[in-house]
């Protein structure tokens, strides 16, 4: 039988037998959280075996010290796991690590090495676990009890926002494994408290694109809106093109048949065709591409003036010197920065283009057709 199981099998008796029914936080199923905490801590940063045995046994023996006192028992556990390892001819050395890394759970102590740090964090995984709120509830009654200590809802729910608010795991690992259910205990606790968040909060003047979220999401969302707008101007285009191509085609040519003989639809018929043609111009103009050098000159670049991401600034440049640019560019987030705002601006500035002459576009479409049919009207009416 290993040490680690013998020393399972001791802690357990121990517990069971010298702890009360008033300890409701620190009791067996809180020690074996611990350990299963610290197991897969350990595990996870790939410790060696002797390494991880006597991180296991110092959680298993981390609380054995309620069994005699309520403060400052973590001195207590230390001899209680000293005794037994020694007992079982533990290795001295070994036997004196278990016992310093269980004086290190001491809430007020600061860890001294990497595995100080693991065993404090599993003792304190249970702010990163969901039944946080329940195991609160047992340290109320145990601090009620044996710290003659008594909250009222609302003091109590503040000390412990306060503690866990200030809380930070200090591996990596626990970080990463508890972190967002602890941040969630810590949301609870604030609204438990009857705590606020501030009104009127404003980012942060040092804020930028790659530290707030919230303006990457803004400049993400507006990047895809330009982008469905440009679309959208393009099938509009493209609806007048298609339109008024199907007028000049087919109805221009049968209404000219009857110039012949009724000369005075002249008149309309020009204007439908001068409506078509005007329409057909500014629908062109809306799609047609802007002009671009295919060229960025390295100053540009260094200066932060230049946009490599869009192909129209380097579609003529050799990959030697594109490469160089785009390394220039990443560089500094500054650069990077500057060719999100300058995509979005020039991106604007098309749109802005695009949406005015599909205005005048679909203006003079309007009044050409409205115009026809009045000449066709006055037309028939004076002559026919």
């Amino acid at each position: 039988m290993s040490i680690v199981h013998q020393a399972e099998q001791h802690v357990r008796q121990l517990l069971q037998n010298g702890l009360t029914a008033d300890h409701a936080y620190h009791n067996l199923p809180h020690t074996q959280a611990v350990v299963e905490a610290a197991r897969l801590l350990a595990a996870r940063q790939h410790l060696p075996p002797d390494v991880c045995e006597m991180i296991e046994l110092a959680a298993w023996f981390h609380d054995t010290g309620y069994v005699l006192v309520y403060e400052n028992n973590e001195a207590k556990g230390a001899d209680i796991a000293t005794a037994f390892l020694t007992q079982h001819d533990y290795p001295a050395d070994r036997t004196a690590t278990v016992a310093r890394l269980i004086r290190a759970t001491d809430i007020g102590h600061q860890p001294t090495d990497a595995w100080e740090e693991l065993l404090r964090d599993a003792d304190l995984s249970n702010m990163g676990r969901a039944d946080y709120m329940a195991v609160l509830a047992g340290l109320r009654h145990e601090w009620g009890v044996y710290r003659n200590e008594q909250y009222d809802d609302l003091q109590w729910y503040l000390l412990n926002y306060d503690f866990v608010k200030n809380h930070q795991y200090h591996t990596p690992l626990a970080q990463e494994i508890f972190g967002v259910q602890h941040k969630q205990n810590e949301k609870i606790l604030k609204k438990l408290a009857g705590l606020k968040p501030k009104k009127d909060k404003s980012a942060s003047p040092t804020d930028t694109i790659g530290t707030s979220k919230t303006a990457q999401m803004m400049f993400k969302t507006a990047l895809r809106n330009h982008m469905d707008l440009s679309n959208l101007a393009d099938n509009k285009a493209n609806i007048m093109l298609s339109v008024n191509a199907l007028i000049i085609t087919i109805a221009v040519p049968m209404a000219a048949g009857y110039v012949n003989d009724a000369p005075h639809l002249i008149a309309p018929v020009i204007i439908l065709l001068l409506t078509c043609l005007c329409s057909m111009i500014f629908a062109t103009l809306a799609t047609r591409p802007m002009a671009m050098t295919g060229l960025t000159q390295p100053e540009d670049i260094k200066a932060g003036r230049a946009n490599l991401f869009f192909f129209g600034n380097f579609y003529r440049m050799g990959l030697k010197e594109y490469d160089k640019g785009m390394d220039e560019v990443v560089s500094k987030t500054s650069n990077l920065e500057a060719a999100i705002k300058r995509d979005l601006y020039f991106l604007g500035l098309s749109l802005g283009r695009k949406y005015n002459q599909l205005r005048i576009c679909y203006n003079l479409f309007i009044i050409g057709i409205v115009l026809s049919i009045l000449f066709f009207g006055i037309s028939y009416a004076v002559f026919e």
